[in-house]
């Protein structure tokens, strides 16, 4: 099955009865956008709206190299989807880190977060990594 062709019964299974193609009140992530050594900005994460409706909620994740979010949380479970895998780092609030490993083409699923926990997204890295996640409401 392709990539495309697996993206497309997840979201068929999930979310096809009530489909809206874009999400009014979805907020980017917040990045840290640090100057290169020549002066220039370095690219920020990006969060770009996929759709929403009564049963889900989705965003594709760009991470370009070197970049962070901010700390967030995540209250409910979701599919994540990688669309160009990479190894992502996951930071808590107290500093703990782990490396998730997102293969191309393979989706992952993840619980929701626990009460009060906070992470945020690091891709220390040269490559970027791209996400597709559909989160469950």
């Amino acid at each position: 099955m392709t990539r495309g062709a697996t993206l497309a019964a997840i979201v068929a299974v999930l979310v096809a009865p009530a489909f809206r193609p874009a999400i009014a009140g979805l907020k980017p992530h917040a990045t840290f956008v640090e100057p290169t050594a020549s002066g220039q900005t370095r690219a920020e994460m990006q969060r770009i709206p996929q759709f929403e409706n009564e049963r889900a909620v989705s965003w594709k994740s760009v991470i370009p190299p070197h970049t962070e979010s901010t700390l967030d949380r995540h209250d409910r479970r979701r599919v994540v989807i990688g669309i160009v895998g990479g190894d992502l780092k996951i930071v808590t609030a107290a500093g703990e880190a782990t490396v998730t490993h997102y293969e191309t083409g393979k989706a992952y699923w993840q619980e929701p977060m626990p009460p009060g926990a906070m992470h945020k997204d690091v891709n220390d890295t040269d490559k970027m990594i791209e996400l597709i996640v559909v989160e469950m409401k």
